[in-house]
């Protein structure tokens, strides 16, 4: 299963993009971003599974869109992907 990771600057930011996406019928969760990606090991993602182009056009239309996308399928390491 692919999971997807859109960084986010700061906890608040992550539940308010979470709060969006879920009221659109979009499932994500905040969660502490792998230090491999967040550098100083602080920092939050939010993680989903499903509908990830949906999400990431709805959080650019709201202006929440902010940090980098990522992509992990399998047991692999993350990759950056465009948004």
């Amino acid at each position: 299963m692919t999971q997807y990771l859109i960084m986010c600057r700061s906890l608040t930011k992550a539940q308010s993009s979470a709060r969006l996406l879920e009221s659109a019928g979009i499932t994500a969760s905040v969660v502490k971003a792998p230090q491999e990606l967040s550098g100083a090991g602080c920092g939050y993602a939010l993680s989903l599974y499903r509908r990830f182009e949906e999400a990431v056009e709805l959080l650019k239309k709201n202006q929440l869109l902010n940090g980098k996308l990522y992509r992990r399928s399998g047991g692999e390491g993350y990759t950056e992907v465009k948004g």
